[in-house]
């Protein structure tokens, strides 16, 4: 049988954009649905704004199915760190994280997927835990592609359009 300890999943990305702007972009729960292919919305619960111990309610969809997760945040290091564990610090399933260290003036920043143990509606056979594990890595991909395109300077100047054309 799979362990949680198989059920890791890390990617690493370099954003040209600095420690502190992919952090505030990885932190802020409430627009996570514009970056994240699985996750759709994130509610802080009230007063929390994203200190350690904070909580807040993820939405999350794949094809027809959405679900609703309760996280806490574990790690809030402004330009270093940030990570939530659903289910919350103390029995929680799996904790997500963001590492961000400064590179060739930009940032490089590592998202991680960490099972901490296996419930059932992850799947209750190897294959199924497999195939969540490669659905993940897929996601990790897609999330940091998105975050890249967000803060890559290039991506907002086409955003705003085109700077010789007037408008």
């Amino acid at each position: 049988m799979i362990t949680p300890d198989e059920l890791r999943v890390e990617r690493t990305i370099y954003v040209d954009a600095t420690p502190e702007a992919v952090y505030d972009s990885v932190s802020d729960i409430t627009r996570m649905g514009d970056i994240s292919p699985m996750c759709t919305d994130g509610d802080w619960d009230e007063g929390a704004i994203g200190t350690i111990g904070d909580w807040f309610t993820g939405t999350n969809r794949v094809g027809d199915r959405e679900w609703q997760t309760r996280s806490q945040v574990v790690a809030a290091d402004r330009g270093r760190e940030f990570a939530f564990v659903v289910g919350g610090a103390e029995g929680g399933w799996v904790r997500w994280g963001y590492l961000i260290s400064p590179q060739r003036g930009g940032t490089d920043v590592t998202e991680t997927w960490q099972v901490l143990r296996i419930v059932p509606h992850m799947g209750e056979t190897d294959e199924q835990l497999a195939a969540l594990r490669e659905r993940t890595a897929v996601n990790l991909k897609e999330t940091l592609d998105a975050l890249r395109d967000m803060l890559t300077p290039m991506h907002l100047v086409h955003s705003l359009g085109d700077p010789t054309s007037g408008l």
